[in-house]
């Protein structure tokens, strides 16, 4: 069980992440996410690749962590671990704060 200090301490991180995020530029690495989701993240052309805008900062996080290490097995995910293997942490992060803030 988390003290809520600890607590405290995961939510200041996941706030810093987010800013230092914002502030990278992967401006190229968003093109690429939107040659199969769509320049606003909808997936409109492509419905079974998902819709990625709006979704939790944290969640596509952790997805695209779990694309990029192979822990994720299934129909896109062949296409999702080479779309994301080159991406450092920071990257990631700067992506998931760009779709996660789109309607």
């Amino acid at each position: 069980m988390r003290t809520p200090a600890l607590t405290l301490l995961a939510i200041l991180g996941a706030i810093a992440g987010g800013a230092e995020a914002a502030d990278r530029d992967v401006t190229a690495h968003l093109q690429h996410c939107a040659d199969c989701h769509g320049a606003d993240g909808r997936s409109s052309a492509l419905p079974a690749n998902g819709r990625i805008a709006g979704q939790h900062r944290e969640y596509l996080v952790y997805i695209l962590k779990q694309y990029r290490t192979g822990g994720i097995r299934g129909v896109n995910s062949g296409i999702m671990s080479n779309a994301v293997r080159h991406l450092d942490d920071a990257d990631i992060e700067a992506i998931a704060q760009h779709y996660s803030t789109l309607p």
